[in-house]
């Protein structure tokens, strides 16, 4: 566990190295160790929740980690919730059959489809967050709800590019929010999330988006001093390109490193990048990560790198499978 979370040397001090064991043998022990540090946290007075995001994505090791968590009785008062996509995945997808796994050793599993926003929902959303009468804002509910299809994060993002465009307006002489429907449904907003996300990253700095490409690239995150590597500049530098889109929330920085706060995000910087020189672009990071990598560190980071070199095999570099 100290090999996984440096910082518990802080709590528990330096421990001693752990005798050599077959890979399976060690996976056992991992597992083991791992149940067992929930435990710690897990209790009757104080139970534990977690939560995990895009579960779909999730490579085969951690599935199976959450299978041994989750199907094991000596973990208790555990409550784990995980988010995915439900079009993303089929029966054969290997999520779904480890939630049929777990449900097969016992583990209460419960499942609760999360449906669009019903235009009702926006209604009191948008009553709520301009502060007027329902009746008043309906019909602008109603369009959003129309360009949006009550998807929660798109219809965030289309209200906020009508406050950025100034089509939704605070009239500090009546003391409300004002609109124009009309100019709203004459600007054309494409009904797209993604086309509305690079719009948005197209009025950011040039700097600030060339950055977000290297980003992209990258994955969902990305440590800073990796993301200077890529992008050539110093970590200062990166900061500094990066601060305008930290300001309009399409990144956050915390723990040493830049993550996207929704994968859409991050699909609108890749498509920013010209197709015809996507490859050559990951060609380029491959290389510079080929040779900022030490020997020690490389097989470590083996997939990453050769991921970069693989474009042409179909590899989707914004979800990781081919």
């Amino acid at each position: 566990m100290v090999d996984l979370v440096p910082e518990l040397k802080l709590i528990i001090g330096e421990q001693p190295p752990v005798p050599d064991l077959s890979p399976q043998d060690a996976q056992r022990r991992f597992q083991l160790l791992f149940r067992r540090f929930i435990g710690v946290f897990a209790r009757p007075e104080h139970p534990l929740a977690l939560f995990l995001d895009d579960l779909h994505w999730l490579d085969a090791a951690t599935l199976d980690l959450l299978e041994d968590l989750l199907s094991q009785p000596d973990v208790q008062h555990l409550m784990l919730i995980g988010a995915y996509r439900d079009n993303e995945v089929n029966s054969a997808h290997p999520l779904m059959r480890k939630l049929e796994a777990i449900r097969q050793a016992g583990a209460i599993v419960q499942e609760i489809i999360l449906a669009p926003l019903a235009c009702e929902d926006l209604d009191r959303l948008m009553a709520d967050s301009l502060h007027c009468e329902s009746e008043r804002v309906s019909p602008l509910a109603r369009l959003v709800h129309e360009k949006t299809a009550g998807n929660p994060f798109f219809a965030i993002q289309f209200i906020s590019a009508l406050a950025e465009e100034e089509l939704l307006t605070f009239d500090h002489g009546d003391g409300r929010w004002s609109w124009d429907l009309g100019r709203i449904q004459a600007k054309g907003y494409t009904d797209n999330v993604v086309d509305l996300m690079i719009g948005k990253l197209n009025r950011l700095p040039v700097e600030t988006q060339k950055t977000l490409q290297q980003l992209a690239c990258l994955g969902n995150s990305a440590e800073i001093g990796l993301l200077s590597i890529v992008h050539g500049t110093s970590e200062e530098e990166v900061h500094s390109d990066l601060w305008e889109a930290v300001r309009m929330e399409f990144v956050v920085r915390s723990a040493g490193l830049y993550r996207f706060v929704h994968d859409r995000v991050q699909e609108a910087a890749y498509s920013l990048i010209q197709e015809n020189l996507r490859t050559e672009t990951h060609l380029r990071i491959g290389r510079l990560l080929t040779a900022h990598t030490s020997p020690e560190q490389r097989e470590e980071a083996i997939f990453e790198i050769v991921n970069h070199f693989t474009p042409w095999c179909g590899f989707d570099h914004l979800t990781g499978r081919t």
